[in-house]
């Protein structure tokens, strides 16, 4: 009862922890959402977004300003092979008793108003041990659907197949395929005629893409990067090589901020200027617009330029 009270806690302060807060080299990171392929393609969009808050979905393109007692990746990578508890403290708590262990209770996370009355409760009502559900094979739902026709109706309209699925613990990584193979599904094809009934089309072959091996993997990628980046594999992210540029930007903090994005310094405000000025994007503000004089003179003034109006 103290065990499954202790794992319960124990591994929800363990994946609350290991999400690491990667800040950007300005203010304002640029997030980039893991966009796998379709349903038929290979990937569900759905099935990854549904996973989001605790294994995957988002990452951060930033630079080393991170918090030092943050999980590192390379941890968390090593954590994720962990399958069971008994492995998790024999290899990354050896120092720790897990007789004595099981009478503690953490306090991170979330609190109620009744915290002080959990060990009461565990001793009422033993609480669930819950089931690892690491990046592994699952068998997923998908659309058998390849069209945004809505007059068109597929029997069968789903079916069910092998999809990479479970948690990563690090907002950096994703659970990925590393090997697939390819299904070919008959379906039945009819259009909504407009009556309340359907016509029937024909038969169609839909190719639908099965997953057999899973990893969890960076999210980012090195074709991610820009021409301006470095693709670091080990940190799952693209750094900036324009480091001058970086910091003569942040000498104009007030105006300007860095984007890690594309490596450039940007306007924090971009403003609309009345007729005649332009917003001039190295000085941030409005300037008066600038147009080359119609020579009609000799060479000394063919390339003068006049302010509008003067």
């Amino acid at each position: 009862m103290f065990v499954a009270a202790m794992f319960v806690v124990c591994c929800g302060s363990l994946l609350f922890s290991t999400v690491a807060v990667v800040a950007a080299r300005g203010t304002q990171p640029q997030i980039r959402n893991y966009s796998p392929p379709s349903a038929t393609d290979g990937y569900s969009q759905r099935s990854l977004a549904s996973t989001r808050s605790c294994c995957s979905g988002t990452s951060t393109v930033a630079d080393d300003t991170r918090n030092p007692r943050d999980v590192p990746l390379n941890l968390i990578i090593e954590l994720n092979q962990v399958k069971n508890i008994t492995e998790l403290f024999n290899k990354f708590m050896p120092d720790v008793n897990m007789h004595e262990a099981q009478y503690r209770i953490a306090t991170t996370g979330f609190q109620s108003n009744r915290a002080s009355s959990l060990h009461a409760f565990t001793e009422r009502r033993a609480p669930l041990i819950p089931k690892p559900a690491g990046c592994s094979v699952e068998v997923q739902t998908i659309s058998l659907k390849d069209t945004d026709d809505s007059s068109l109706y597929y029997y069968p309209p789903c079916t069910r197949v092998n999809r990479c699925g479970g948690c990563c613990a690090h907002d950096l990584l994703a659970c990925q395929p590393t090997k697939s193979e390819s299904l070919n599904f008959e379906v039945m094809v009819s259009q909504y005629n407009g009556a309340g009934k359907l016509e029937f089309i024909g038969r169609k072959a839909v190719s639908v893409v099965q997953h057999q091996k899973c990893k969890c993997d960076c999210i980012v990628k090195p074709e991610d990067c820009s021409p301006l980046q470095t693709y670091y594999r080990d940190e799952c992210r693209c750094i900036c090589n324009n480091e001058d540029d970086r910091e003569k930007c942040n000498e104009e903090h007030e105006l300007k901020l860095w984007n890690p994005a594309n490596c450039l310094c940007q306007c924090r405000v971009v403003q609309e200027c009345t007729s005649g000025f332009g917003f001039d994007y190295n000085t941030c503000r409005c300037e008066a617009i600038r147009t080359r004089i119609k020579s009609t003179g000799n060479q000394f003034n063919q390339n003068m330029y006049s302010l509008d109006g003067q």
